[in-house]
């Protein structure tokens, strides 16, 4: 079924937009919040909660990409779940992907949102300039959360090829957001 079609049916209310997502995307939704969340059951909670804030936002949204759509909503779940579990320090591979971004774009505070939406556009046009290869390593590594192992099992590349190219980016975008204004 194409996107347009299951917008269509969150719009009509019919339940047979949940059943269409979990088709199409539920594959991604999982592998988004499982690179944030360690445990079973928090995937699956963050996976029926993507599935309502779906369900709730559509009368107000008609998003343009449903999958963007529905990444973003699992993300930000994922992340605020594991904000919530934090102190249990459950999953260190994605606080390290948090700690490499730091140093590059610095910590935010919520209330700075017209900050945040001007370094996201930043961001956004700086990986247009980049290798198609480098922007999907990226997106892979700080959108995705995925391992350095993951990455370079997913395109043939040995880890440090991977860090090596991430290193680079990270050092490009911060003198690129420097040169921005934004750090």
């Amino acid at each position: 079924m194409e996107d347009y079609e299951i917008v269509n049916l969150y719009w009509e209310r019919s339940e047979t937009a949940i059943h269409e997502t979990k088709k199409k995307y539920g594959h991604r939704i999982v592998y988004v919040i499982r690179n944030i969340l360690l445990l079973e059951q928090d995937v699956e909670e963050c996976v029926n909660d993507t599935y309502f804030g779906a369900w709730n936002a559509m009368p107000d949204a008609r998003p343009g990409y449903l999958s963007a759509f529905l990444c973003r909503i699992a993300k930000n779940l994922a992340l605020k779940r594991y904000k919530y579990l934090l102190a249990d320090k459950r999953n260190k591979s994605l606080e390290t992907a948090f700690d490499e971004l730091e140093g590059v774009i610095g910590t935010f505070d919520i209330e700075q949102d017209i900050i945040i939406k001007q370094a996201a556009e930043a961001v956004n046009v700086f990986l247009k300039m980049k290798k198609p290869l480098h922007r999907k390593i990226f997106v892979r590594r700080y959108y995705f959360y995925d391992s350095i192992d993951g990455i370079a099992a997913h395109f043939h590349l040995s880890k440090s090829a991977v860090k090596s190219i991430l290193f680079r980016i990270r050092k490009e975008l911060k003198k690129y957001l420097e040169s921005e204004g934004l750090v």
